[in-house]
């Protein structure tokens, strides 16, 4: 049996970067300078962030059926990121 394990696609978030912390807050996000590792865990890159990266926080519905298990929740993305993380086995 083969499988694939991908990260979140950069371009859902790529209108986020570089915006001031004030536009940010308007779209229910924040910016971080990550201080400690492991504790910023990226979606984009599947990886924990390093100490000094920024790291933006916010809320990502991943899962949006118009049904009681419709769900969302927040995460954390490398600010830059271009490409996901991608494996198959």
């Amino acid at each position: 049996m083969t499988y694939r394990i991908t990260g979140l696609p950069a371009t859902e978030f790529s209108h986020l970067f570089g915006l001031d912390d004030d536009a940010l807050a308007a779209l229910g996000a924040k910016r971080y300078i990550v201080d400690e590792h492991p504790g910023f865990p990226d979606r984009i890159e599947l990886r924990d962030l390093e100490a000094g990266e920024r790291a933006l926080l916010l809320n990502y519905m991943h899962h949006a059926a118009a049904t009681p298990y419709r769900s969302s929740h927040a995460i954390f993305v490398r600010e830059g990121a271009v490409e996901r993380y991608d494996h198959r086995a």
